[in-house]
């Protein structure tokens, strides 16, 4: 399993009204947020069989960032444990099913009756991967993401908590 994170420039359109305290979003999110102001970004996920899903930085990982912390935590924590994230955003549409067995993870990839662009020609699959290795994807992934707030927005912002404490 390899995480890749693709950032491209676009034309700035700053929102005025962006309030970390009316939005009560937690810092990394918040500057999620920000961030989708300067750039659309991706994230590619591939595995040894040669499929990939990808994330819309914004659309999937944003909004589906609270199952994907509990998924990196459940994988570094857990003996066993049976869990999905749907995501469900107008163009995605789609399951990461994972099921985590002493220090293996299952992931199954399928797409819903609306999958959307970025996933449409990936058929549903089934890998196996080693525990470490998915969490310590996920962690470059996460550190990346900190490297690049700090250039864009200049501000230095803590991997999410959850992470740190794993």
């Amino acid at each position: 399993m390899n995480i890749n994170l693709i950032i491209k420039e676009k034309p700035t359109e700053l929102d005025e009204y962006l309030n970390q305290d009316d939005m009560e979003l937690p810092p990394f999110q918040f500057a999620l947020l920000e961030l989708s102001q300067y750039v659309n970004g991706y994230i590619n996920i591939s595995f040894k069989n040669q499929l990939s899903i990808v994330l819309d930085l914004f659309d999937d990982f944003m909004v589906c960032f609270d199952d994907i912390i509990n998924s990196i935590n459940v994988t570094k924590l857990a003996h066993s444990k049976k869990e999905e994230i749907w995501f469900c955003e107008q163009g995605s549409d789609f399951y990461l099913l994972y099921e985590v067995k002493d220090k293996i993870i299952y992931l199954t990839f399928k797409k819903g009756k609306s999958v959307g662009l970025l996933n449409r020609n990936t058929p549903d699959f089934s890998v196996k991967i080693n525990k470490m290795e998915y969490f310590k994807q996920w962690e470059i992934l996460f550190q990346k993401l900190s490297i690049i707030f700090e250039k864009k927005l200049h501000k230095k912002i803590a991997i999410p908590l959850i992470l740190n404490n794993v």
